[in-house]
């Protein structure tokens, strides 16, 4: 089977299980929005800015080892005691955060969830090698199985929380409940038991893999506090209930993302590995999964630019209606992010490790800076300062120091695929900002048409794909 074919039947086979997990969370705003208030929302925000930063360290690249090494049983072991010292550490460190960060909000009731909340990396350290064991194998149907049953379980136990009238805790007990329940169906689907060795394993994993938990780690660690600052201005400056707002809108921009770019990424780096150790052409095959994501991901973009305002008073109501005015921002961004989240994976792969990182600090200092000037006005001034760093600084960079000089794409290569999209979502940007909505819409226009034209080719393999797919169902039938 072609790397194509392989790859695709492997995207299909996980984007079943992740757009139905998408479309059950989807569909699940619409139910909790009438349960839940923003300030609720936000209380648990103001929590996962310093968790989910925390979080960033549990993997530490600690899968990647796992999906790129060659070793067997034994070393896949070290790395899951490894991963439990990580876990545990991580636990205590948000013990010890979790007093500062009632006196950073000044909101004692802070304390006893985020305790909670961090008590859920020892678990979830355990799962990180039978899941990267899943990707090294490309059992991605087992894979697409966990989420589901883990989403549709955390959600309903959600609703049912917050319609017996548990507030905020609806939104903290099924994350804890989800932890321990992700952890035992990875184990029994990769057939992997954890086991404690000797101290002496744990240096030998370590030994071999500390090189790239740094630069991963460090990359993790400056992306997410780029991506993040954000959340912990408006935290603090604006207060839960304008966080609540914000979050909302940023967790479908993340939703939107889980959509495309972590799909893509899941499978695109065990199976590029795959091919690199055949000596196939790694860089032709990439740019072809980039322009696909760019077709896949335009009508998500499209539709929070172009339809923002009744589509928030559909699914949430009046309490949510400022959400819609920061949606277009994250519509805009999904079209570059979508593409640049991907590029992780290349880096990796070709042991550039390094190049990620110093990209990550300049890209983190520009993002950040854009944020602060942005909070001095409103959330609005967030989003698109957020989003004009995206375009004007992490695109050109990645052009230049990633894909022409550590992947060795050539300057023509670059500038035709990356340099319409440059000029047309700045052009968005000016647009939204000026409420020119027809200018808008043409724009938008305009920007499909450029994908499709560029990525003709691609797209034309994706649909003979698609009916070959489709007639083999039609003989089972």
């Amino acid at each position: 089977m072609g790397f194509k074919k392989k790859f695709f039947k492997n995207i299909i086979t996980l984007a079943g299980y992740n757009y139905s997990v998408q479309f059950i969370e989807f569909l699940s705003t619409y139910v909790l929005s009438r349960l839940l208030l923003p300030e609720e929302y936000g209380f648990v925000a103001l929590i996962t800015v310093f968790t989910g930063f925390v979080s960033i360290f549990v993997d530490a690249g600690l899968s990647y080892a796992i999906i790129r090494s060659d070793y067997g049983t034994r070393y896949h072991k070290a790395i899951s005691n490894l991963s439990l010292l990580v876990g545990t550490a991580l636990f205590l460190v948000v013990v010890i955060l979790a007093y500062p960060i009632t006196l950073f909000y000044n909101n004692k009731e802070l304390l006893i969830p985020t305790i909670l909340l961090g008590s859920t990396f020892i678990i979830r350290s355990v799962s990180v090698v039978p899941s990267a064991l899943l990707s090294k194998r490309l059992a991605f149907s087992k894979i697409g199985q966990v989420r589901f049953i883990n989403t549709v379980s955390q959600i309903g136990l959600t609703i049912l929380l917050a319609y017996l009238g548990f507030s905020y805790w609806s939104l903290i007990i099924p994350t804890m409940i989800n932890a321990v329940l992700g952890n035992i169906l990875l184990s029994v689907m990769a057939n992997f038991r954890f086991k404690f060795f000797p101290i002496i394993y744990l240096k030998l994993g370590f030994r071999t893999t500390k090189k790239l938990m740094a630069n991963i780690t460090g990359f993790n660690l400056i992306n997410y506090w780029s991506r993040n600052a954000d959340n912990l201005i408006i935290g603090k400056v604006y207060g839960a209930s304008d966080l609540g707002i914000y979050n909302r809108a940023y967790k479908l921009l993340y939703m939107s993302m889980n959509t495309t770019t972590n799909l893509f990424g899941q499978v695109l780096f065990p199976s590029l590995k795959e091919l690199k150790s055949q000596n196939g052409d790694v860089k032709k095959e990439f740019s072809s999964m980039l322009g696909i994501i760019s077709i896949i991901s335009f009508p998500i973009g499209a539709f929070l630019i172009l339809f923002a305002k009744p589509f928030v008073h559909f699914m949430w109501g009046e309490n949510w209606m400022r959400v819609a005015d920061i949606l277009p921002y994250f519509g805009v961004m999904i079209f570059i992010q979508t593409l640049l989240a991907t590029l992780g994976n290349i880096y990796v792969l070709h042991e550039k490790e390094k190049t990620l990182f110093y990209i990550g600090i300049s890209a983190a200092v520009v993002m950040i800076s854009a944020i602060v000037a942005g909070a001095f006005f409103s959330m609005v001034h967030i989003a698109c300062f957020y989003a004009l760093s995206n375009i004007l600084f992490n695109v050109p960079a990645n052009m230049y120091f990633g894909f022409i000089k550590a992947l060795k794409f050539s300057v023509k290569e670059v500038l035709v695929f990356w340099l319409p999209k440059l000029i047309l979502t700045l052009a968005l940007i000016f647009f939204i900002w000026t409420d020119m909505y027809t200018f808008t819409v043409i724009t938008v226009v305009l920007y499909l048409i450029q994908i499709l034209l560029l990525q003709r080719k691609d797209l034309h393999k994706l649909l003979a794909l698609a009916k070959v797919k489709a007639g083999k169902s039609k003989k089972k039938i």
